[in-house]
């Protein structure tokens, strides 16, 4: 897919019951691919500590992003990489349960605007509304943030 029609699967999409890691993981490839061809292919989305939730995700599976992308440079098996984060995080599959239950009552405000910015929310003017203002008010000091935090990052490998 075009990198200016690009998207990570759903927010509420799971691997393995743990929420969000499909998404954290097609964000990681994106970046892989982003580095190999030597442009900039995330379409907007931020990855790894950067990103408010990958950076919850990686907190809970006791990483960083740095080894999710090691991993996905190993494997293609999304499933494979996901067994192996959760197993190394040492949480059972209670507690990944319970963390997914966790995140979706939290962000339950951002998952709408992350849904009508995706277009995966029935057209209107809520969506209109709620695109408005993630794109306008809510996300333009978050891409500061990142770009500070990027060029202050010792490495840009991992």
């Amino acid at each position: 897919m075009e990198a200016e029609h690009w998207m990570p699967r759903p927010w509420n999409a799971e691997l393995l019951g743990c929420i969000w890691l499909p998404r954290m993981l097609d964000k990681g490839r994106q970046v892989l691919e982003s580095r190999r061809q030597g442009k900039n292919l995330m379409n907007s989305y931020l990855f790894g500590h950067n990103d408010y939730a990958d950076g919850k995700l990686l907190t809970f599976l006791r990483t960083n992003d740095a080894y999710v992308l090691d991993l996905l440079r190993e494997s293609t098996d999304d499933e494979a990489v996901a067994k192996q984060l959760l197993t190394e995080s040492g949480h059972s599959a209670d507690d990944v349960q319970a963390w997914s239950k966790r995140f979706r009552a939290v962000n339950a405000p951002f998952a709408a605007m992350w849904d009508a910015d995706e277009g995966r929310r029935v057209p209107g003017v809520g969506t209109t509304a709620l695109k408005v203002f993630y794109n306008y008010v809510m996300m333009p000091p978050v891409y500061v943030m990142f770009w500070v935090a990027e060029r202050l990052s010792p490495s840009k490998e991992g």
